[in-house]
């Protein structure tokens, strides 16, 4: 029977790190692209996705399971992207095509490559790729607050209430939000066509 991510945590205050290892394993990715989504940076966002484990992992001492553990672990993941977003006090980096995400084996593996649709001609492709750079660079053109709520929505697909208790605010505020987000990327991506 698998243990649910609470009762793993529970474990892993008592000093249990397979238990912890488990944890991470199960959340990893989701917490790397929640955080890549927000950042735009491959880079910063794995070194803020192990320190958003590492903070997982030293608050768990203290840890008491009122909420759901998803949303203690996006909370930490959220108050991580907002440090770094105030120490560097840039916006998210925007790569190149050709840039490296990441080294493979093999060598580079860059955003085009990441794009990359063998099925589409060249000009659909273009064409596919032009419009998720335009959505992409909208979300970044959105204040920190409204960024956070439309990506953890949208992209992570978190309930309002889940949100709600991740940045903490009312159910309302977190829905005024979502809305305010998506009435202004519509107004950006109309006004690029």
């Amino acid at each position: 029977m698998q243990l649910t991510d609470e009762e793993l945590m529970l474990r892993a205050k008592e000093g249990d790190r397979s238990a912890f290892e488990t944890i991470a394993t199960r959340h990893y990715a989701n917490i790397l692209n929640f955080i890549y989504r927000f950042m735009r940076d491959h880079h910063i966002a794995e070194e803020l996705c192990q320190e958003t484990f590492l903070r997982l992992w030293r608050s768990a001492p203290g840890y008491m399971p009122l909420a759901k553990f998803t949303t203690f672990l996006y909370h930490i993941a959220k108050n991580v992207c907002l440090k770094e977003l105030a120490r560097s006090n840039r916006g998210p980096r925007i790569y190149s095509l050709d840039e490296p995400l990441f080294e493979e084996h093999q060598g580079h593996y860059t955003l085009a490559e990441e794009v990359e649709d063998t099925t589409d001609t060249p000009e659909e492709g273009a064409l596919r790729h032009e419009v998720q750079k335009r959505i992409q660079d909208a979300v970044s053109a959105l204040s920190e607050a409204h960024r956070m709520v439309f990506v953890l929505t949208e992209y992570q697909g978190l309930s309002y209430q889940e949100v709600a208790e991740i940045v903490q605010c009312p159910v309302g505020t977190v829905a005024s939000r979502k809305n305010t987000a998506v009435r202004q990327l519509r107004k950006m991506l109309s006004s690029q066509r």
